[in-house]
């Protein structure tokens, strides 16, 4: 390899390479050891561009500066600078914490309504387009909810009412997650600035007063309703049954109500998670993070022991999937033949309140129906007060006792 001096510019060479000739540096960096830096193939540098850029080199290493690094550096910065929505959407779903359920909804929220931004740098996108983006969506949903409703005027159904404003739930989600993902590169630097210098955009909307808290839905089923859901589930699992409802969904449902289970705890409980013998049952990787294992009753005892009897060797879940035994049951549509069948509306959050709901009225303060519920956060105080396996019983056991018009009938969900 021959190096061929240039007889302009000190310190600028021509190596001559059997993969194409290339100019080059070589210089010693101030107050250090010699350097070489590779300005670029013959081929596309002219000579005089080639001297240019070995003047820029040589200024740098005078400084003390390894022209490498700073080219380096340059190319991280302008890969910072030209970061688009997407890719950052992309990054931040594969840094963070979610869970499946929460990143399915995340992504697809985002998908659908800030798609159009996605090839845009992450720095381009202004407060005035995030405030406007914002009213569009509730805008949009309004839009959405009228042709809905006129289908179900149309068709004799009610129409449903929300406390909260139409689309506001949708619009808050959707810069909830956008917001998340500014936040993310607030810090980030893009050469000698920051990679968002005016900040997160989505903060326009809190600083507009456009993001309100919302009311929170206070649903729960009133005591005649509890009535006619046991009478329901209790026909439902007897064998003779010919109706719309499946056992899943009578189980699942009566899980839920007596546990106070989240719906994704109750469905995806595996029977590694339940334990006939020591007679307890544990939800796996809650929404906090944290196991939580409740004592049977004989409400739920007698659910298990039966399903226990009817499971089919290699079922891995309590509420496995009729079309694939290896996933749980989606109970997509559990509460709508439910709700049809009792004529009541509720969801599985629903009963979640109720449960709530049953052990305030029997008497239980927050701390301890929080505790039941697995709820985290609370004070300090709280958090030093530990639950035994033989409190939460007694919680549970007065919750079933208090659930329904009638003591617990064992016999007929042991059928």
């Amino acid at each position: 390899m021959d190096w061929v001096k240039d007889t302009v510019q000190a310190g600028l060479y021509k190596r001559i390479r059997e993969t194409g000739d290339v100019w080059t540096v070589k210089s010693r960096i101030k107050g250090g050891k010699p350097i070489t830096f590779t300005i670029g193939k013959v081929s596309l540098f002219p000579k005089t561009h080639a001297r240019e850029e070995a003047r820029r080199a040589l200024a740098l290493l005078a400084q003390g500066i390894d022209p490498s690094e700073a080219r380096r550096q340059h190319a991280v910065a302008e890969a910072a600078r030209t970061l688009t929505l997407g890719k950052a959407i992309e990054d931040y779903a594969a840094s963070t914490s979610w869970k499946p359920k929460t990143k399915l909804d995340a992504m697809a929220t985002l998908e659908r309504r800030f798609s159009d931004w996605y090839p845009r740098h992450l720095s381009s996108i202004t407060k005035d387009e995030c405030k406007i983006r914002f009213l569009k969506i509730k805008t949009d949903v309004k839009k959405v909810k009228e042709k809905r409703d006129t289908i179900r005027l149309s068709s004799g159904k009610t129409i449903k009412r929300y406390k909260n404003e139409v689309g506001i739930g949708e619009a808050q989600r959707a810069f909830r997650y956008l917001s998340a993902v500014f936040n993310f590169y607030t810090q980030d630097d893009a050469g000698e600035e920051r990679l968002l210098p005016k900040g997160n955009p989505c903060l326009i909307l809190k600083v507009k007063r456009l993001r309100k808290t919302l009311r929170p839905r206070e649903t729960y089923l009133e005591y005649e309703q509890r009535v006619l859901l046991y009478e329901t589930l209790s026909h439902a699992v007897h064998p003779d049954y010919r109706g719309t409802i499946k056992k899943d969904d009578a189980d699942l449902t009566w899980l839920l109500i007596h546990s106070g289970f989240r719906l994704d705890e109750a469905r995806t409980i595996k029977w590694s998670n339940i334990n006939l013998e020591r007679e307890i049952f544990t939800a796996i990787d809650t929404k906090n993070h944290r196991d939580h294992t409740l004592p049977m009753t004989a409400a739920t005892k007698c659910m298990f022991e039966r399903r226990s009897l009817a499971r089919i060797d290699g079922n891995e879940y309590l509420f496995p999937s009729p079309v694939d035994a290896s996933h749980p049951m989606t109970a997509s549509r559990t509460f709508e033949r439910i709700c049809k069948e009792i004529n009541c509306e509720f969801t599985a959050h629903d009963l979640r309140r109720t449960f709530a709901t049953v052990a305030s009225e029997l008497g239980y303060d927050l701390n301890t129906i929080g505790a039941a519920l697995n709820h985290s956060g609370g004070s300090v105080t709280s958090n030093y007060i530990q639950h035994s396996s033989r409190r939460f019983k007694e919680i549970l056991e007065d919750i079933q006792n208090a659930l329904f018009a009638e003591p617990f009938d064992t016999e007929s969900l042991a059928q």
